[in-house]
């Protein structure tokens, strides 16, 4: 029962999460390898909630210099050469170095889905966080733009 109340809790919040102002896409975003849950969660939280991150999903770029960059502004020591990213299924960055540009298109083109996952493994910790998140695009500037609160 218990496994199953979590399930619908993650659906119902990825749903919200879908349902943002503007939102065109929802996206799991994954950090692991990190030796702490604290870690995994703090780096989590800050490569889903980058404006940077946000508008590269919106343009359905797979922009690993924003993943890492964002990474390593959470304040999680990790070491960039232990990196790897992927999209979905895809592999676009490891050891902290992008692919080129055919594991790119691949990428990109799973951008272009309403749902997917990006997954950042910093090191060889076992501690891992998931943080489901949206774009950031013009629907959002224009609904908030749009009204004084």
């Amino acid at each position: 029962l218990e496994r199953a109340m979590r399930e619908v809790c993650k659906e119902l919040a990825r749903l919200m999460v879908r349902d943002g102002e503007g939102a065109e896409h929802s996206v799991a975003i994954t950090v692991a390898g990190l030796t702490t849950a604290e870690d995994a969660r703090k780096a989590a939280h800050t490569v889903a909630t980058s404006l940077l991150v946000k508008t590269a999903l919106t343009g359905k770029d797979p922009n690993w210099g924003r993943l890492l960059a964002a990474a390593g502004r959470s304040g999680v020591l990790f070491d960039p050469k232990q990196a790897s990213i992927h999209v979905g299924d895809v592999l676009i960055c490891e050891h902290g170095m992008g692919l080129g540009v055919e594991a790119e298109a691949k990428a990109t083109a799973i951008m272009k889905t309403d749902n997917y996952s990006i997954t950042l493994t910093l090191g060889g910790g076992s501690h891992a966080f998931t943080y489901t998140t949206c774009d950031l695009g013009h629907g959002y500037v224009d609904v908030n733009a749009g009204y004084r609160t």
